[in-house]
């Protein structure tokens, strides 16, 4: 899915900004349609460091209700977490019924970090892909909008991101042994990424890949994808059989 992609233009600033205006007022409406209608909505962003998946997080929810949504943070695995079993943690943190979770990181990073790590073997790898599958269809039987994006950069475009953070004294924390790690084994990187986006995707729950070297441009691909599942969602409810999202 990423090897051969090819990524949508990136519109001229004016239409940019146009577009990234509707897209917010659209999902500042659809929060109260989803909750009318009881539609739990998981939002997944997974991708590379440096990539932007937390500053478009902070966009996306500037216009919704603070009282329907919340953020997972689910990079940081808790000793406690080990000792219980594996999607635990996500289960723990899916949304209810009218409301938002928006998840930065989850399970695909959990998984092919311990592939890159090399403490999952091939056997373990396939099942935990069956485990992840059950669970995904298991949530969007039962009436859950799960929507997965992954953010795609460049080597070069995350070295010069490494860089930039890593001169301001203000920044420079944010920078991790994982990002640098990531960018001097890149290739092994994203053949693994590649791998893991294409034994998960489905129809009823298929990734988004973001461009990501810009971050307005992200932020609209998110949005407008975002209240097009909604859509898709909301209308699902008044229909016998249902709709799935685009693959």
């Amino acid at each position: 899915m990423l090897k051969n992609r090819i990524l949508a233009e990136k519109p001229q600033e004016e239409e940019l900004k146009s577009r990234l205006k509707a897209a917010r007022e659209k999902l500042a409406v659809q929060q109260m349609k989803i909750k009318e209608h009881k539609l739990p909505v998981l939002v997944l962003l997974e991708g590379w460091g440096t990539s932007g998946k937390g500053s478009v997080i902070g966009q996306v929810i500037r216009n919704i209700d603070p009282r329907f949504f919340k953020v997972a943070s689910m990079e940081i695995i808790r000793e406690e977490d080990r000792r219980k079993p594996f999607l635990w943690r996500y289960f723990s943190e899916i949304p209810e019924a009218g409301k938002f979770v928006f998840m930065d990181s989850g399970w695909m990073d959990e998984v092919t970090g311990a592939c890159l790590d090399g403490t999952l073997n091939e056997k373990d790898y396939k099942k935990k892909i069956e485990s992840v599958r059950r669970f995904e269809r298991q949530l969007t039987d039962n009436g859950y909008l799960v929507m997965k994006f992954f953010f795609q950069i460049s080597r070069k475009e995350q070295k010069k991101r490494i860089d930039a953070l890593r001169s301001d004294k203000d920044t420079s924390w944010r920078v991790g042994e994982k990002d640098s790690w990531q960018n001097s084994h890149y290739d092994k990187c994203l053949a693994v990424f590649d791998r893991y986006l294409n034994d998960t995707n489905a129809p009823a729950d298929p990734w988004y890949i973001i461009d990501a070297k810009s971050r307005k441009w992200a932020q609209l691909q998110v949005l407008e994808t975002l209240v097009g599942g909604i859509d898709t969602a909301l209308r699902n409810s008044a229909m016998a059989v249902p709709l799935l999202q685009n693959v």
